[in-house]
């Protein structure tokens, strides 16, 4: 019998698993999928050798703490995505080229939008789930929010489409409380949600995966999907689908929120986390990549939610790449039409920026319809945060939980899926220190 069993090998899993095994646990880790990494996955674009980072991407040095000691511990290199030196935006019905597209009306309302919700993020402890917190009137959805500063079309769609790159969803389908929760570890400054990111993995997430798993020493099974989960006063029992029967002291739970309802779990989870899990969580975003020629150097672009990409950006220039035009990544989201895999599609969607551009290859995965992860990273919906945070974090007999999804800080970030997955492993042999 192991002492741990981890069910998830994203960076939660594979961290709560390395501190367990350093603390002299046997530890087991199951993962479903062919590979490590969950919600993040470097590998080539198209039928290139040059790779991409398909979701989870970007590192913010100044807030992600904990994901920067592990960056720190394995002496992982950093590279920096490139600065826009041209712009294009597609906001109101207007095309602009300038790098901050709206009046000095509009910079006054941003201002004054600026100092409200830094007022309100004030509010918020970052130590605490927001449950615990006297914020539920700040768990309404974005859009109701916004829509009380009445503010101008092309100000309001800006908004919009860096909210939707950041969330993955509409605004209608996140919580202005989720969202303000991110601010206080980005310095409080509200308006690091309209920069485009900086640092990313120099060789990818898989580069600093990868050595975590190394460190454990854990063992690691691929391509074993858990249905059910059974715990008795003793020990934790895991049925996989193939049948086996995987037994441990403890267990740790790192799964997508998405992606509980999918384990049965003897006894029952609380009727409260069960609740939260039904809601889940909505981020489903289309992020694309594109092979791209004909586009001035080092772009950025925004567009209105009637527009089919809300934000994309040159991440590799041309001669970076070697492919013969510069590897474009942006966002969008599942209520447009676009098919981010079809090459046509995004030419189109391109040339609506920039009449001149030409897409010679696409790439990207539909996270929504993956069995295994049922959306991108988090976006909360209004409501489930200031009733269910607590409820979906709490351990439960012999359980512990971790991931991105249920994180106080940097829900949804690769940083909340690590801080997580230390929780968890002090949790559980907190659990194995009393039994």
């Amino acid at each position: 019998m192991y002492d741990a069993l981890v069910i998830g090998a994203g960076f939660a899993g594979l961290t709560a698993a390395r501190d367990l095994a350093q603390d002299g646990k046997r530890v087991l880790i199951v993962e479903a999928r062919d590979r490590i990494g969950g919600r993040a996955w470097y590998r080539p674009f198209a039928d290139t050798g040059f790779c991409i980072e398909l979701g989870g991407n970007w590192v913010d040095p100044e807030g992600n703490s904990a994901l920067m000691a592990e960056v720190k511990r394995y002496g992982v290199p950093l590279a920096q995505s490139p600065h826009p030196e041209h712009h294009v935006s597609l906001l109101d019905g207007v095309r602009s080229h300038a790098a901050c597209p709206i009046s000095s009306d509009d910079e006054l309302a941003l201002a004054e939008v600026v100092r409200e919700v830094t007022a309100q993020v004030r509010r918020i402890d970052s130590a605490l789930p927001l449950d615990q917190q006297d914020v539920a009137d700040l768990d309404v959805p974005l859009d109701t929010y916004l829509d009380g500063f009445g503010l101008s079309a092309t100000l309001r769609e800006l908004m919009g489409a860096w909210i939707r790159e950041n969330t993955g969803c509409h605004e209608s389908q996140i919580s202005a409380l989720h969202l303000m929760s991110w601010i206080p570890n980005l310095g409080n400054d509200v308006l690091a949600l309209g920069h485009t990111p900086t640092h990313r993995f120099a060789a990818g997430t898989i580069d600093l995966l990868q050595r975590i798993l190394d460190d454990s020493g854990a063992q690691l099974r691929l391509s074993t999907p858990v249905v059910t989960v059974t715990q008795s006063a003793e020990h934790v029992e895991a049925r996989t689908q193939g049948g086996e029967v995987l037994r441990a002291r403890a267990a740790v739970i790192a799964l997508p929120l998405n992606c509980l309802p999918d384990i049965t779990f003897t006894p029952p989870l609380s009727p409260e986390k069960t609740a939260g899990a039904a809601i889940g969580q909505t981020g489903a975003a289309k992020k694309l990549w594109a092979l791209v020629t004909g586009l001035p150097p080092k772009l950025l672009g925004v567009g209105a939610h009637d527009e089919p990409i809300d934000v994309f950006f040159t991440d590799f220039p041309a001669e970076k790449t070697g492919l013969g035009g510069d590897l474009v990544v942006g966002f969008s989201t599942q209520e447009r039409p676009l098919d981010i895999l079809d090459r046509h599609d995004m030419e189109a969607a391109f040339r609506r920026y920039v009449p001149e551009a030409g897409v010679v290859k696409v790439d990207g995965h539909d996270w929504l319809a993956d069995p295994y992860a049922k959306g991108t990273w988090c976006a909360a919906p209004a409501g489930l945060l200031s009733k269910y945070a607590s409820a979906l974090e709490a351990t439960e007999g012999r359980l512990v939980f971790a991931g991105s999804d249920i994180a106080h800080a940097f829900r949804g970030w690769m940083e909340g899926a690590v801080a997580t997955g230390a929780t968890a492993a002090t949790r559980l042999s907190a659990i194995l220190a009393q039994h």
